[in-house]
């Protein structure tokens, strides 16, 4: 029974070759969409427009002929421009003897659009920032402790100048963090805009992360800026606490001495009251939280 079985399905799959042979020897009419590439092109110019960047193209072949056609994926339609610069509009069945593969497998029966506009213009460059283009979800307890560092900072793009002036960043592929708790290190592609090329089109981004905790720097001192030589501002109390969110190593090493309170006599002058809030500078990747006392007393003296 199980050889009876083993027999029925070889016959099966036999079958089944022959006729998916038979069916691909057949002729078929299909519509396949492929890019355009402009060949030829003069030293040190570029396709600064052009109306289309894929063509429709209604072939008649071989099924085993379009079944290749569709399964590889990387043919393209070749316009060469023999050389010339300006501004062209060209029938595209012109170029059917430009692109053997095509010329050589299949009868064109339509192609749309049937004509394509371009320009090609002078090559130039310009050097412009490279920005990150990620997304970030951290695990809970952690944080950023450190800015985006992105390697190179700057790259020279080269392309038509009508493209290029409208270029004033590059970004990097889009990507999406989840869950972060460790150092980010990693190097991401460039998204480069169609029509520009860049020598290298790889960057390294990189950014520390850590555990964020709270902690509390005692009797900052406060600063009285911008009094005049005849006046005194006097703050009650002089120094207060202050409490920071940030990276448990970055706040580890972080003293009095890293945050800076002020208040600005001329600030001072204009308040209803005699009371005013201080000013608290700190350092880049912590957050302020609480200062103790929020406000303070004052008492401005001239002499």
């Amino acid at each position: 029974m199980k050889k009876k079985v083993i027999t029925i399905s070889v016959i099966a799959v036999i079958s089944i070759g022959l006729w998916i042979s038979v069916a691909l020897s057949e002729v078929y009419i299909t519509t396949v969409e492929v890019p355009v590439k402009f060949t030829d092109l003069p030293k040190s110019y570029s396709v600064g427009s052009t109306s289309v960047d894929n063509v429709y193209l209604q072939v008649k072949g071989k099924g085993w002929e379009l079944a290749k056609l569709k399964l590889v994926g990387d043919t393209e339609f070749n316009i060469s421009v023999h050389r010339r610069t300006g501004k062209y509009r060209s029938d595209l069945n012109n170029f059917i003897d430009g692109n053997p593969w095509l010329a050589s497998s299949f009868q064109v029966l339509e192609i749309a659009p049937a004509q394509i506009e371009y320009e090609i213009e002078k090559t130039g460059s310009k050097r412009v920032p490279v920005v990150q283009n990620i997304k970030m979800d951290f695990k809970t307890g952690y944080g950023p402790s450190s800015k985006v560092q992105i390697e190179p900072g700057t790259v020279e793009i080269f392309g038509p100048a009508n493209l290029l002036q409208k270029i004033d960043t590059i970004k990097t592929e889009f990507r999406e963090f989840t869950d972060i708790s460790d150092n980010v290190r990693l190097n991401l592609p460039l998204d480069v805009p169609d029509g520009i090329t860049i020598p290298k089109t790889e960057c390294s981004i990189e950014f520390d992360v850590q555990k964020i905790v709270d902690k509390t720097f005692e009797s900052i001192l406060i600063e009285t800026r911008n009094v005049p030589a005849n006046k005194e501002l006097i703050l009650y109390p002089a120094k207060i606490n202050v409490v920071l969110r940030g990276g448990i190593n970055k706040l580890g090493r972080l003293t009095n001495d890293s945050i800076k309170v002020y208040v600005d006599f001329w600030t001072a002058l204009k308040e209803n009251g005699n009371t005013i809030e201080p000013i608290v500078e700190f350092p880049q990747f912590t957050t302020l939280t609480i200062t103790q006392p929020k406000k303070l007393e004052y008492i401005i003296k001239q002499y």
